[in-house]
């Protein structure tokens, strides 16, 4: 019994752990998949000269920084929005894959 109750201590305390894993966060590094403005989409499977043309970087405590063709600016994040120069974008995350949506556009990215 005191074996049955000491394993499923163990299981718990490991499912806790890997539910809060750097895995499942944003921090990171973020490269540019795809572009879209709901009209047209464009990605780095059809345009390879995008391959980390868009660079995010998260860090922990909410900042960070994005690079777009050579320029960095910084950045804050929190669970609702990614904030670049004042303009807060709503982002979704699933697994690898970040999505972040910036007014008209979508933009799709892979952790590095």
């Amino acid at each position: 019994m005191k074996r049955s109750i000491a394993a499923l201590l163990v299981l718990a305390l490991a499912l806790a752990l890997c539910a809060c894993g750097g895995a499942e966060g944003l921090e990171g590094s973020w490269e540019i998949k795809s572009v879209s403005d709901g009209t047209q989409t464009v990605s780095v499977d059809t345009t390879p000269e995008m391959k980390g043309f868009i660079v995010l970087e998260l860090r922990e405590g909410g900042t960070g920084s994005i690079t777009s063709g050579g320029r960095t600016t910084g950045l804050s994040w929190d669970e609702s929005a990614i904030t670049v120069e004042g303009d807060p974008a709503a982002y979704s995350l699933s697994g690898d894959t970040l999505t972040l949506y910036g007014g008209s556009y979508i933009f799709v990215f892979t952790r590095k």
